[in-house]
């Protein structure tokens, strides 16, 4: 795989959308995705504030520096020895695209290469068994006691890994102005408390959406 010539994205199908990101496969390694910023979204951030980039030391991706700074965070703990996370992506380096900088992450894939389910997709297509709930209390309680900030913690952005466990595809690092967060563990736990109980709440409306459509 090239990592130094600028990639050709425009043409291709995103395989993912978010409203700050567009996600694609690697056009030379399907291992590997891509994620740029979302053009929406540059639009609409420079529509709503013209002056954006200029106030914002790395203007439209502070996303990609969020995420970043988790995975950085979650090998603090282990300066200078391997220690990757199994419940959170892998990030492989930034790279220059016709869209723009982009990030290069480790695909999670299911057992034919394709990528593999979200939590969503397992509830909705009822495969979300015994295994796959205890993999997710292994999760939550990673969630809770690391110290990798979190903001969107849901059930799109859980990606089911066939080796027997979740991995965390979107949704790290604090969106506040000021991250707080990040020097109080207190503060962290607290506000993954809250979202440990709403994502509980949604599995339950999954759950519950699910069981109707089968009636």
């Amino acid at each position: 795989m090239d990592l130094i010539t600028p990639l050709h994205l425009a043409p291709l199908d995103p395989v993912g959308q978010g409203a700050q990101k567009l996600v694609f496969r690697h056009p030379e390694d399907p291992r590997v995705l891509v994620k740029v910023v979302n053009p929406r979204f540059i639009e609409r951030r420079d529509k709503r504030d013209r002056f954006y980039q200029k106030r914002r030391h790395i203007g439209h991706h502070r996303a990609f520096a969020r995420e970043m700074i988790e995975h950085l965070a979650s090998r603090a703990l282990a300066p200078g020895r391997l220690a990757p996370c199994p419940h959170m992506q892998n990030i492989l380096g930034v790279i220059d695209t016709d869209m723009g900088a982009a990030l290069l992450v480790e695909a999670v894939l299911d057992e034919n290469g394709d990528l593999a389910p979200t939590l969503r997709d397992l509830i909705e297509s009822e495969r979300y068994g015994e295994r796959e709930q205890q993999a997710l209390e292994t999760f939550l309680d990673w969630a809770l006691t690391s110290n990798v900030l979190i903001n969107d913690l849901s059930a799109d952005n859980l990606a089911w890994n066939p080796d027997g466990h979740f991995v965390m595809i979107d949704g790290l690092g604090d969106r506040a102005g000021i991250p707080i967060r990040a020097v109080s563990p207190w503060l962290n736990r607290l506000y993954k408390r809250k979202k440990i109980r709403q994502i509980r709440d949604e599995i339950q409306v999954l759950q519950n959406q699910t069981r109707a459509d089968t009636l």
